[in-house]
């Protein structure tokens, strides 16, 4: 693989905080994610409201999540050795059209009312294999595309992009809920020929690497697992995003969608609309990393956002009020993208350009936990309730950072 990323321009003052769009190929790649992006937080909100009404089963809620990332834990691996032996561009395209045609497929079931549970759980175990393949693929050809000095804010952007459709999405599926929730994942479907059409506008050189044809996809896990084991600060930063995959993601979609059913009851709609609140605040949260150029302590200062993010949940548990569980929801999403933007960057600067792919998906065996904290989530919902199941995850989430910060040194060195 040869990575050549563009040569470095010097940024505008006034437009600092968007100074990667300056790169066309970037661009196009923003463009791509923002699309897949909306369609994906569509579907999210779309899955827990088409199980309940199915099934009535908050259990369900859970289980269906952790279905979606079982793919992460079976093909992370194996998604990373595609990343570093093939052309990502190719990847990205392969996984979209995967993810478009099963969008479409669900419309069909439900607005022909043939739809049932088991349907759900399989597209949701597909859907979660093209993006098992599609995130290592995407989060390594980002440093093709920009200069270094430009991957944070590169980075940031992404993260922005995923976020600012966090607004948009659950806001058009707030519309398309009151007709049918099998409109949801058709204008899902029609939004991915925007990804398809900007992915394939992307130029990026590709060279198969001299050693492909001599090792095994078996050797290159073993090399990506080697390199980690072999440097502290990786294996540090992936350590510590295990904990937010386990015991903090699955807040959101298992619990903001019961709180809005069931502890503010909002109705389905509402579901969207707090979707719309986390999308605000991640957004936030993403800008202003992105508007940053130099982070000192970067190390610390992943500590301190998955602290404040983990006490963040623990007072949503406790609001009943609508105007304060928006403030304090907003004010929680909007740790969670920082903290991810920060990671990626890290482990993208720690490793070589021909281990990246296998690096970041390490990334994807971290989000492969998320199943369990989500089928962990679903079950405290279903016994203890709500409000003190979410309480509980958000306890322990805290608990393991502040031992992390105290035990991991290579955390505190970064």
């Amino acid at each position: 693989m040869v990575e050549e990323p563009p040569a470095e321009r010097p940024p505008s003052r006034r437009f600092a905080i968007f100074s990667s769009l300056r790169y066309r190929d970037y661009r196009y790649l923003w463009l791509a994610q923002t699309s897949r992006a909306a369609a994906m937080w569509m579907e999210q909100i779309a899955r827990p409201v088409l199980i309940l009404q199915l099934t009535d089963s908050p259990l369900l809620v859970g289980l269906v999540v952790s279905v979606r990332w079982v793919p992460q834990l079976l093909f992370g691996l194996l998604a990373g050795v595609a990343a570093d032996r093939f052309d990502r561009k190719r990847i990205l395209f392969v996984t979209q059209v995967g993810t478009m045609s099963m969008h479409f497929l669900l419309a069909i079931l439900v607005l022909t009312d043939v739809v049932e549970p088991w349907h759900v759980f399989v597209l949701a175990f597909l859907g979660g294999t093209m993006l098992a393949l599609y995130q290592p693929a995407r989060q390594s050809i980002i440093p093709q595309l920009v200069p270094e000095a430009e991957l944070l804010n590169a980075l940031a952007l992404n993260t922005a992009a995923i976020n600012f459709t966090r607004i948009l999405g659950p806001a058009l599926a707030v519309v398309l809920l009151f007709r049918d929730v099998g409109l949801v994942y058709l204008f899902a479907g029609i939004i991915m020929i925007v990804a398809l059409v900007s992915i394939s506008k992307i130029h990026t050189s590709f060279q198969p690497r001299p050693d492909d044809s001599e090792t095994s996809w078996r050797d290159d896990i073993q090399e990506g697992l080697s390199f980690v084991a072999r440097n502290p600060p990786v294996l540090s930063v992936l350590g510590l995003a295990l904990i937010l995959f386990t015991f903090g993601l699955p807040y959101q979609a298992v619990f903001v969608p019961l709180f809005a059913l069931r502890v503010l009851d909002l109705g389905d709609s509402g579901v969207a609309m707090l979707g719309v609140v986390t999308g605000v605040g991640a957004l936030i949260g993403s800008l202003v990393l992105a508007s940053q150029t130099r982070l000192s302590r970067r190390g610390p200062l992943l500590l301190v956002l998955l602290a404040f993010f983990s006490l963040g949940l623990m007072l949503f548990s406790r609001s009943t009020s609508l105007p304060l569980s928006i403030v304090v929801l907003a004010a929680t999403a909007s740790m969670a993208p920082a903290y991810m933007a920060l990671t990626n960057m890290l482990l993208l600067e720690l490793s070589p350009p021909a281990m990246r792919g296998r690096v970041m998906s390490l990334m994807s065996l971290d989000r492969g936990l998320i199943p369990v904290g989500a089928a962990l989530a679903g079950a405290l919902a279903a016994s203890i309730g709500p409000q003190d199941g979410l309480l509980l995850m958000g306890g322990v989430c805290l608990a393991l950072t502040a031992l992390a910060a105290l035990a991991v040194p290579a955390l505190r060195r970064l």
